[in-house]
């Protein structure tokens, strides 16, 4: 399907599972060479769509929900992922749980190493549940969305230090997506605090610089970065560019005009979950999101069977079909 925003080509992209009842809450990351990567809606496994031909392959991780993807140039490539453990499974949507865990997937050897969970009083009480890497050089750092609502940031001696967003005078809730922004100050950490409605920048080690909100950001979920903005889905069914640096923000897809239904991001039919109907030009629950170099936009959407997206400008040149 395909329909045309302000300045922006919509294209839905053919799903990589057709048909799925998988409840899909993906993230999604693109190469150095152009491959697009996403979680298998079914989980345990990554599906990747090869440049430049669009064939589909399924690769197999030891992982349950692959809900956070970075890709990472390094050491010949690799892929930071985020699982928080747990799952909706058809067909009532009964949530299959485990432990949470983040580590890097190296595409040469697609062998996977796990970070050891930070050791912290918070999971005395707390499971841990990322949902979100961002990587600066050898740091990495990884977002508990899910668990005890930190940052934890890592180095070459492993974890090394925690944000709690208390700084700002307010804590964390919900750290949901994390990412890597270059500033007039250099790199910056920039945190998509999704219950709080705010994004939330930090230097490199961990040290507080501002905070950005605005009513017109509802639920901030995942970031990536394009050009001199952020590109920022919002969980309620927006896509919006916010300028850091000049306060700014602006939606590239606002708010569907339809309140939430029964059963949102999927449709209620008495007990029963369906997916809904999802129209070209227009979101339902976006969730992961990407950029490639001619500034094209990828994201994901949270919904039984997932949908896949590419948003291009106008004045970038068309991508190739994908079958």
């Amino acid at each position: 399907m395909t329909a045309v925003t302000d300045g922006e080509r919509w294209d839905t992209l053919p799903p990589g599972v057709p048909g799925s009842l998988e409840w899909s809450h993906s993230g999604i990351a693109l190469d150095s060479e152009g491959n697009l990567y996403w979680a298998h809606p079914g989980g345990g496994a990554l599906l990747v769509r090869r440049a430049p031909d669009g064939d589909v392959e399924r690769i197999e991780v030891p992982l349950l929900e692959i809900h956070g993807i970075t890709y990472d140039p390094s050491g010949g490539g690799a892929l930071w992922l985020a699982d928080p453990g747990f799952k909706a499974r058809p067909p009532d949507y009964d949530f299959e749980a485990r432990q949470g865990c983040a580590g890097r997937f190296d595409l040469a050897t697609r062998e996977f190493t796990a970070l050891r969970p930070p050791s912290h009083p918070a999971y005395a009480g707390d499971s841990w549940r990322p949902t979100s890497i961002a990587i600066n050089g050898p740091a990495v750092y990884v977002a508990d969305g899910y668990g005890a609502s930190l940052v934890h940031i890592y180095g070459e001696r492993g974890h090394e230090k925690t944000i709690d967003g208390t700084e700002s005078g307010k804590a964390f809730a919900c750290p949901h997506g994390v990412a890597i922004a270059e500033s007039e100050r250099g790199p910056e950490l920039v945190v998509a605090d999704r219950v709080n409605r705010r994004l939330m920048t930090f230097g490199p080690d961990g040290d507080h610089r501002g905070s950005f909100t605005d009513a017109r950001l509802r639920a901030p979920s995942c970031l990536a970065v394009r050009g001199g903005e952020l590109i920022v889905t919002d969980l309620d069914g927006a896509l919006t560019a916010v300028d850091l640096e000049r306060g700014a923000l602006r939606h590239i897809i606002p708010f569907p005009a339809a309140g939430k239904r029964e059963g949102w991001p999927n449709d209620r039919r008495g007990d029963t979950l369906k997916r809904p109907e999802l129209v070209a030009g227009t979101l339902n629950s976006p969730h992961g999101v990407t950029v490639g170099p001619d500034g094209s936009i990828y994201l994901t959407e949270y919904v039984i069977g997932g949908r896949e997206v590419r948003l291009t400008p106008r004045q970038a040149e068309t991508p190739p079909r994908l079958r």
